[in-house]
């Protein structure tokens, strides 16, 4: 065990979680002195850096509750507070040990900052958890309401590449609209699927389910119009000499 004055040292140099942090983090017994310690924090007893629980997730680490309404200024609070503290340079004269637990901490903060800070990640992550990922077959065909819109444009692109010069305008114009229309209704899917966040935060085990469904669901049909907004985008860069256009 390390001696008081090293304890009293840690305590000082990392300090310890705020109120609101310590409140939610997990606690299990210390990998040096057996004491009980919170997960990303300095050993009480010991003084030692605790690694984040095996298995825990996102949230756990960044001493969160499992939701997906999240305030983004707690949020970057948390993250740099925890990037301060358990960054390598504080432990580079420390024990080997606690020099890659701090790496590994470090690590998975940035980690889960980068998957929640984002709503729509913030949602991906999460079915992923459920075992309900996209992959590729969630984005394998496109939504039902806009299949044969899809399929006019598909014809619509291939006869720009082809058309005469006079005939040209009014492709590329008609293309024009419907990305507009496309990136409305993307922007709209993304609206709807953060409008599921109150209903899964308070729902049981059942409402939550269902909201999950429902938001995978929100989820393909704008990585479709992502896929099929980035293919107009290519089509009405390149005008029918072969040049790019102007940007």
């Amino acid at each position: 065990m390390c001696s008081d004055r090293a304890s009293s040292e840690a305590r000082l140099v990392f300090g310890g979680p705020t109120t609101e942090m310590a409140g939610e983090r997990e606690g299990s017994k210390c990998w040096g002195c057996g004491a009980v310690a919170r997960d990303g924090e300095v050993c009480p007893e010991c003084g030692r850096l605790q690694p984040f629980s095996a298995g825990g997730d996102h949230w756990a680490v960044l001493g969160l509750e499992r939701r997906l309404g999240l305030d983004r200024p707690d949020l970057e609070r948390r993250f740099h507070e925890l990037n301060r503290r358990l960054h390598p340079d504080y432990f580079r004269l420390r024990s080997p040990e606690e020099q890659g637990i701090s790496l590994e901490a470090s690590a998975a903060v940035n980690t889960a900052y980068r998957a929640l800070r984002d709503p729509v990640g913030r949602v991906e992550y999460l079915l992923e958890l459920e075992g309900l990922g996209l992959g590729t077959a969630g984005q394998a065909k496109p939504p039902a309401d806009l299949f044969e819109e899809i399929l006019e444009l598909q014809e619509a692109r291939m006869e720009l590449q082809t058309a005469d010069p006079d005939e040209a305008p009014a492709l590329r114009a008609r293309l024009e609209a419907s990305r507009a229309e496309l990136e409305a209704r993307r922007t709209g899917a993304e609206s709807e699927l953060t409008a599921c966040f109150p209903e899964w935060d308070a729902g049981d085990v059942a409402t939550r389910r269902r909201v999950l469904g429902r938001m995978r669901d929100i989820l393909a049909t704008r990585a479709y119009l992502r896929t099929v907004l980035r293919d107009l985008g290519a089509a009405l860069a390149v005008p029918s000499d072969g040049g790019l256009t102007d940007p």
